[in-house]
């Protein structure tokens, strides 16, 4: 099955200012949920970073109305093309949500790609509670 799906930790979530601008009457439903990583703010930058590990990480599933086209415009926003991975900013991977009602469904989320060039200064603060907007509200 096509995933249509996306989980965001950052900007994109509902209440965040890339939702207004990119995901805004684009959503079908959201839902609260978590995966597992490990989250860190890039301090250079002011935004975060998910790569594979153990903690829990919150954050929000979408179901996105019209996908193929909406992709293009978050894939822009994160700097990823299909097929140029070592300049890609992030990478679109797929991930299992769990959501609050125990269930768990697939989604793609945008891990950080470590190997690019485009992040070989960044200085990453691991982020141990697994929610950004909590610490950008700090």
């Amino acid at each position: 099955m096509l995933v249509d799906k996306i989980f965001v930790y950052r900007s994109l979530r509902s209440d965040m200012f890339n939702y207004e601008r990119l995901l805004k009457g684009n959503v079908s439903k959201v839902y609260k949920g978590t995966i597992t990583g490990e989250l860190f703010h890039i301090n250079n930058k002011g935004y975060p970073a998910v790569i594979p590990g153990e903690c829990i990480i919150k954050g929000e599933l979408m179901e996105i109305k019209d996908f193929e086209k909406n992709f293009v415009e978050l894939d822009k926003l994160e700097n990823y093309t299909y097929d140029n991975s070592i300049n890609c900013e992030y990478l679109r991977k797929e991930v299992l949500v769990k959501l609050e009602d125990g269930s768990s469904q697939k989604a793609y989320y945008y891990e950080y790609n470590p190997k690019s060039n485009i992040n070989s200064e960044d200085k990453l603060i691991p982020l141990s509670h697994g929610d950004w907007k909590e610490h950008m509200n700090k």
